[in-house]
């Protein structure tokens, strides 16, 4: 296998894919994914600085690089001699994994194309699952997505994790209160004042291999709740109202972190303090504002070690986020309009995020 040819025709798709959907994401997401990937192209490591002079320089390039990309199509992948889709990941992986490496390609968030290669960490079994672990990325899109699951394959990018975890440290050290992020770090022994250096990395590192069982677990919860679902799926691909998109993803996520088969139950029979607080960290503020029982569920179980709290919201959470579920499909095969769907969600939403689903549309 020829591995630079391979990551320059992996890397012409990301270009391509950054190309047709950058503008998706807000200003302030997009200056932090293009921080990402200069520092990814330029081999940085976390703990440096990203020199400005030379990432606006990047920058002109780059986006001189997207307007002349802008029209093309994605091409297919050649491995010694075959030609491959794309998205025809197993095949790919399957011609791959042997040599060390793993490929993910898919749709993100909008739609969006998104690609990565990198070494193979570790592959395991969970259940029917197959768990990729992904490090060292060779080449990556814009994208900072952290898991992707496609049908009973489960990919965990360690890189994008790691970068999440650091970004929550520089919050954590600038806060006058440290709170919930104090005390997860605090289970591996990393504290408030210390310097972003390598060795807080490698500490980082550790912390990494104990997050990734929130996300696989969370990925299964998604599987099985999916299965159950319909055309909840194929729905979320053919809509084009940006904010309900957002807001029915955050139903899914809630419905696999509460799920029988997901996150929320992975820590109660583990019984791991450590794992609740990142799995609060980790809560989005869709999820936060649909399932608001969670945190005040945190605070008590803090002040009393009392499992059956957490417990007790899991099962009100998976309630609500079920009952919005079976509502909206139950929309979608009465035809509803996008505006009935968004009606239907709005009460269940705080007054900010109900505004966003207000108007004919939002899909700019």
């Amino acid at each position: 296998m020829d591995i630079d040819k391979f990551t320059r025709q992996v890397k012409y798709n990301c270009n391509v894919a950054d190309a047709q959907s950058w503008g998706y994401y807000s200003i302030c997401g997009l200056l932090l994914r293009i921080r990402g990937l200069y520092r990814h192209e330029h081999a940085m490591k976390p703990w440096q600085n990203i020199p400005m002079d030379a990432t606006m320089s990047w920058v002109e390039s780059r986006e001189a690089l997207w307007a002349e990309l802008g029209e093309k199509t994605l091409r297919d992948i050649e491995i010694n001699g075959k030609y491959y889709g794309p998205f025809e990941v197993d095949s790919i992986n399957d011609a791959i994994n042997d040599n060390g490496f793993v490929y993910g390609g898919g749709y993100g968030l909008f739609h969006k194309p998104t690609f990565f290669f990198a070494r193979l960490r570790q592959k395991k079994s969970v259940g029917d699952f197959h768990v990729f672990y992904a490090e060292d990325e060779l080449c990556r899109d814009i994208s900072t997505s952290i898991a992707m699951l496609q049908d009973k394959n489960i990919f965990i990018r360690l890189e994008q994790l790691r970068a999440f975890l650091l970004e929550k440290f520089h919050e954590l050290q600038g806060r006058k209160s440290g709170g919930i992020l104090e005390h997860a770090f605090s289970h591996y022994e990393i504290e408030k004042g210390e310097p972003v250096s390598e060795k807080l990395y490698e500490k980082i590192k550790d912390v990494s291999f104990e997050v990734i069982d929130i996300l696989t677990a969370h990925e299964i919860g998604e599987a099985r709740e999916d299965e159950i679902t319909g055309n909840w799926i194929s729905f979320l691909m053919n809509n084009n109202d940006k904010f309900l998109e957002l807001y029915i993803r955050g139903i899914k996520d809630l419905l696999a972190d509460t799920s029988e088969s997901g996150t929320i139950k992975m820590i109660l029979e583990r019984k791991s303090h450590a794992l609740l607080s990142f799995f609060i960290i980790m809560l989005d503020g869709i999820r936060k504002e649909l399932f608001p029982e969670m945190l005040d569920a945190y605070q008590r179980f803090m002040e009393s070690n009392d499992w059956r709290i957490i417990e007790d919201a899991r099962r009100s959470g998976y309630r609500r986020a079920s009952a919005l579920r079976y509502g909206i499909l139950g929309l979608l095969d009465g035809e509803e309009g996008i505006e009935d769907i968004k009606d239907f969600i709005r009460p269940h939403l705080g007054e900010k995020a109900s505004g966003k689903l207000r108007g004919p549309s939002q899909s700019d």
